[in-house]
């Protein structure tokens, strides 16, 4: 039954044994739980900017109302920045922690494989975030992101499904919109969830 328990939901949120070294601030640094902070900050501001962000030819407009308009509006968008620059940067230090103390050896082959892809989702949420800003900025970044996506096999199909038809002047488009609030966000989510899993199942961070 113990050891049953161990292997339910339950066990893996609070266990009744972890190992001893997992429990020292320089085991991990926090970095793990700091870029869940940031994905908790960026989801609670990223649905409250929702309600008046218009993606595609009305991205800056609604932005600039936001900040002008919008009793803490600019706090908002600011807090929403920030936040999004934080998890780029502790997920960054968590890998850059995990390479240092070889804990990417077996058995945590998957937990590394899974780190990877998040840093890598991590890093294109913050640039498709940067393209619904809108302006000639984003629609530069739009149009240098579709040309490394078209000089690959089947690239310009690729670049169309992820960017829409940005303009020169404006990278924010309904594709891009979508991409990032529902299908990046929740593949982030998702894999965050199933790495808490996997490292609470190996023992690992201190129980709630």
């Amino acid at each position: 039954m113990g050891k049953q328990g161990n292997y339910s939901f339950t066990g893996h949120i609070r266990p009744r044994q972890i190992r001893a070294g997992a429990l020292r601030l320089r085991a991990t640094f926090c970095l793990g739980g700091f870029s869940f902070l940031a994905f908790i900050v960026l989801t609670i501001t990223g649905v409250l900017l929702l309600f008046y962000y218009q993606p595609g030819d009305r991205a800056f407009a609604s932005l600039s109302e936001i900040n002008s308009v919008l009793p803490y509006g600019g706090f908002l968008r600011s807090l929403h920045f920030w936040a999004g620059q934080l998890m780029v940067i502790s997920v960054f230090l968590h890998m850059v922690r995990v390479v240092w103390s070889r804990a990417y050896r077996p058995l945590r082959e998957l937990n590394w494989i899974t780190g990877v892809v998040l840093f890598g989702l991590t890093v294109i949420l913050d640039y498709s975030g940067y393209l619904l800003r809108g302006g000639q900025e984003s629609g530069a970044a739009a149009t240098v992101g579709q040309a490394l996506f078209t000089s690959l096999p089947g690239g310009k199909a690729l670049a169309t499904v992820f960017f829409g038809q940005p303009s020169p002047l404006n990278g924010s488009t309904l594709n891009m919109f979508v991409w990032h609030v529902f299908i990046l966000a929740g593949a982030v989510g998702f894999l965050q969830m199933f790495h808490f899993w996997r490292i609470r199942r190996g023992g690992g961070v201190r129980p709630l």
